[in-house]
């Protein structure tokens, strides 16, 4: 099979190492031209549609893992859908499989997420999630979304676990995370998320499916970054909602974090056990997964 990985942030580069480890042929295509050493790198504008096409002509699966160009509403609003309504037309013109990375945000959180969860988002973010989520049904492309929970893993920027995590623990410094330290969440080891999205575009046979994902409270994840990086438990201290909202009055960034918060106020679980039985994919244990999050 002959793949395509749009995008060289977070998701990209894991997808593109694990397809070029496997013997799989891979290019990754970014605006610039650039992404991971050693791979095969092209230049390309995803939100041209005869570029597209002609980049697909001989491509069996496409991974979509471009995002917009901030962590705002009105971002992903003016962004996102136009870029996906034409990778899809595109994938349909080419006969490509298109497998997209997807959040939790669209998702009714009030029971374990599984591929049959009903749509039902709490914030403007979800809301955009959602129109994408009907623009893949409606289109006559083969298309799977893979939801992840939050991200945890090397190339790990934007996350709640990431290094605005890891290097105070390692550090020795107060790890100030948001909502409930003590609120179980569900986080996506990158390389998990990565195997879920190629073993999916090989077996397309549900538009959604489950990524694993590790269960374990914020102040879990710090405990675990501690063991990995052999220093002792540093103090936790939480950043209340309420304060988020107040700061999100003027600063939307923020604001954004703030309509997401009840995320990390409210239990959250996701059910893969389809992606175990069908795809023989599991979640990598969390003291693995901290020890490579923080290993250079």
């Amino acid at each position: 099979m002959k793949h395509l990985v749009i995008g060289a942030g977070q998701i990209g580069p894991h997808v593109a190492r694990q397809l070029a480890d496997a013997g799989e042929t891979v290019t990754v295509a970014t605006r610039s031209g650039r992404g991971p050493a050693g791979l095969t790198n092209v230049s390309l504008d995803a939100t041209d549609g005869a570029a597209l096409r002609a980049a697909l002509a001989d491509v069996d699966v496409l991974y979509l893992c471009l995002h917009a160009s901030a962590y705002r509403d009105d971002a992903w609003r003016r962004e996102l859908p136009p870029l996906e309504r034409t990778v899809l037309e595109a994938a349909a013109a080419t006969g490509t499989t298109v497998v997209f990375p997807e959040s939790l945000y669209a998702f009714d959180a009030s029971a374990p997420i599984s591929a049959t969860t009903r749509i039902a988002p709490r914030s403007p973010l979800g809301q955009v999630r959602e129109l994408l989520l009907e623009q893949r049904a409606a289109s006559p492309a083969t298309t799977v979304s893979v939801v992840a929970g939050d991200f945890i893993g090397p190339g790990v920027g934007q996350s709640h676990v990431g290094p605005r995590m890891w290097e105070p623990v390692l550090a020795g410094k107060t790890v100030r995370p948001i909502g409930d330290v003590d609120a179980v969440h569900s986080w996506t080891y990158l390389p998990d998320l990565a195997a879920t999205m190629i073993a999916a575009g090989a077996r397309p046979s549900e538009p959604i499916v489950i990524a694993p994902a590790i269960h374990a409270t914020q102040r879990e994840i710090v405990a675990a970054y501690a063991v990995a990086g052999g220093v002792d438990v540093p103090r936790i201290s939480p950043v209340p909602l309420g304060l988020l909202r107040l700061v999100g009055t003027v600063h939307r960034e923020t604001r954004t974090i703030a309509q997401t918060g009840y995320l990390f106020t409210e239990p959250v679980r996701m059910d893969f056990t389809v992606t175990r039985t069908a795809l023989g994919i599991d979640a990598t244990p969390l003291d693995v997964v901290a020890k490579a999050t923080i290993t250079p």
